[in-house]
């Protein structure tokens, strides 16, 4: 049966360092054998049996792929029933049986004090904006964590931007801020473990990873400072029946720790069009810009990718200027997608959108109709056939780089 081993824990003030072992069949999975994390607070004197969570938290994934044994010196207790849990909702997540062992030396009885407050994972988007702006009176700080350093003294746009923006927002509600940079991500060789996800149709990092690390990752700062509950962001609403995303209510909500420490999955019964309405709402309340970051990877708001589009629709839905929320368009919103959507619709998974998201934002725009300024895109949005366009895209594309396609496919 093939290993995953936690050798030892290397503490280093705000830096905590896992040194592992693989047996021979899984080292294709991984580019590093040390997994790191940069706190901001001291973290040495949480229990070793805490700060093991997150490595076997990220392992976890790859040894239920592969049937792998998973084996930690010391594990908390409540942690490691809640394992059990996590690993039977992934199981019905992804309609498959899950392998592999997990075999901690000793298990210890820890204990966090319970609190009514909550820590809220954060990444600038509208979920997390949503949860904020529906929470706020309950949540203490926000965690920001940036998973795909090489190193630990590299530096990174991304993960600055991140943090600052993610202060400037805390700031704004009096609440505190909190980030943690790592390699958890960068640690595995996407291109082989995603091999692994292929039957269940999913991918490492969005069936398994992410929520795992975020989630464990936080966990030494809720202990560091005294906050038993964390919140994390739903992804998608109660109508998705085709969810392959590992962050789910029946995933997260099983993530416990420390006998009072627990997962909120909030936002569940919204879905997306409902969250915007909440954050254009609250702009319009205040009478000022209240900036998101809905672009993933990056530090800004492209606003040429699907995730742009996506946010400024449904904003234009709810006659809210996409400016004031961070979305920088010089030509008039029409004229700008209908350069970015020729150009590259025909590499956008639209068949999803368009009907888990693009439909409730048409809806909205018709009984939103009258109070809408932007009535020349509104036209136009409510017109476009998106799965037409998208053929052909994906024509035009092939065409345009039969060349290149054809030379990749040869070298494969």
């Amino acid at each position: 049966m093939e290993k995953i081993v936690l050798n030892k824990i290397i503490i280093e003030k705000n830096v905590v360092k896992y040194v592992f072992y693989v047996s021979e069949n899984l080292k294709k999975y991984f580019t590093s054998y040390i997994f790191f994390i940069e706190y901001e607070e001291d973290i040495s004197e949480v229990p070793i049996s805490i700060l093991s969570i997150p490595f076997v938290n990220c392992m976890a994934g790859l040894s239920w792929l592969s049937g792998a044994m998973l084996f930690v010196d010391e594990i908390d207790a409540t942690y490691y029933e809640s394992y059990k849990q996590l690993k039977s909702a992934y199981s019905e997540l992804h309609n498959t049986q899950l392998k592999g062992v997990f075999v901690p030396s000793v298990i210890v009885r820890n204990e966090i004090k319970k609190t009514n407050e909550y820590l809220l994972l954060f990444g600038g988007g509208v979920d997390c904006h949503s949860s904020l702006l529906r929470n706020k009176q309950n949540i203490n700080g926000l965690v920001n964590i940036y998973g795909w350093l090489k190193s630990e003294d590299e530096t990174n746009n991304v993960d600055e931007s991140d943090k600052q923006q993610t202060k400037e927002v805390a700031d704004r509600f009096g609440i505190e801020s909190y980030h943690a940079r790592s390699n958890f991500a960068s640690q595995f060789n996407s291109k082989e473990v995603d091999i692994l996800c292929q039957k269940i149709q999913t991918s490492y990092w969005y069936g398994f990873l992410h929520p795992m690390a975020f989630l464990s990752i936080s966990v030494p700062i809720a202990w560091v400072k005294g906050i038993s509950n964390l919140m994390i962001a739903s992804s998608f609403t109660k109508d998705r029946a085709d969810v392959h995303c590992g962050s789910f209510i029946t995933t997260d909500s099983e993530f416990r720790f420390a006998v009072n420490g627990s997962t909120l999955h909030d936002g569940f019964e919204l879905n997306r069009q409902d969250k915007v309405k909440i954050l254009a709402d609250y702009q319009k309340q205040i009478g000022r810009p209240y900036l998101i970051q809905a672009c993933s990877f990056n530090d800004h708001n492209c606003c040429e990718c699907e995730k742009c589009f996506r946010t400024i629709i449904e904003l234009i839905a709810e006659n809210a200027n996409p400016i004031d929320f961070g979305f920088n368009i010089n030509d008039s919103v029409k004229q700008h997608w209908e350069k970015i959507i020729n150009r590259d619709v025909g590499l956008w998974g639209v068949s999803k959108e368009n009907y888990y998201y693009y439909y409730y934002a048409r809806i909205r725009m018709k009984e939103n109709y009258a109070n809408i300024k932007d009535k020349e895109f509104v036209d136009w949005f409510l017109n476009f056939d998106f799965e037409k366009a998208k053929k052909e895209g994906l024509k035009r594309y092939y065409r345009q780089n039969f060349f290149s396609i054809l030379k990749r496919k040869l070298h494969l």
